[in-house]
């Protein structure tokens, strides 16, 4: 473990604060992608959902509220600006408890035109980091999220 003395006052400013810098990073990181996907008129949490839904195929809301790490709640909130844009839809299920959601065509088409400029975006990023340091990032950021998992 690292010999951080976590109540020394130098280690009390938000700049050492782990929580601090993640947000931070990720609020910069968001505009940065935002930006980048803007011709596709999606915006980044957009893009991460539909790829999500993309790479799941029909699912239920507990489900992919899950792989994102969020709340039903937010999830449906953002769900139904991609429904009213006709991105994806709601499925029947048997149980009328459970909601699926699944991509539709002109949700695929809006994936497939926004994937070059998330990749655009995705080299200048990973540029930035250069690959080992990326892959020692990626690893701490799962190390974060098994430590910090309310579930556990």
């Amino acid at each position: 473990m690292n010999d951080l003395n976590l109540s020394s006052a130098e280690n009390m400013q938000s700049t050492s604060c782990v929580s601090y810098r993640l947000r931070r990073a990720g609020r910069i990181a968001a505009k940065f992608y935002d930006n980048a996907l803007k011709p596709s008129g999606l915006r980044n949490t957009q893009f991460t959902l539909i790829a999500s839904l993309k790479r799941l195929g029909e699912t239920n809301i507990g489900d992919l509220a899950e792989t994102l790490a969020t709340d039903a709640t937010t999830l449906t909130r953002n769900l139904e600006i991609l429904v009213r844009r006709g991105l994806i839809e709601n499925v029947e299920a048997e149980d009328g408890r459970v909601r699926y959601v699944r991509l539709t065509d002109l949700g695929h088409q809006k994936f497939k035109e926004a994937v070059p400029l998330w990749r655009t975006a995705q080299r200048r990023v990973l540029k930035a980091l250069e690959p080992e340091p990326w892959a020692v990032m990626a690893e701490q950021l799962a190390k974060i999220e098994t430590a910090c998992d309310v579930h556990s």
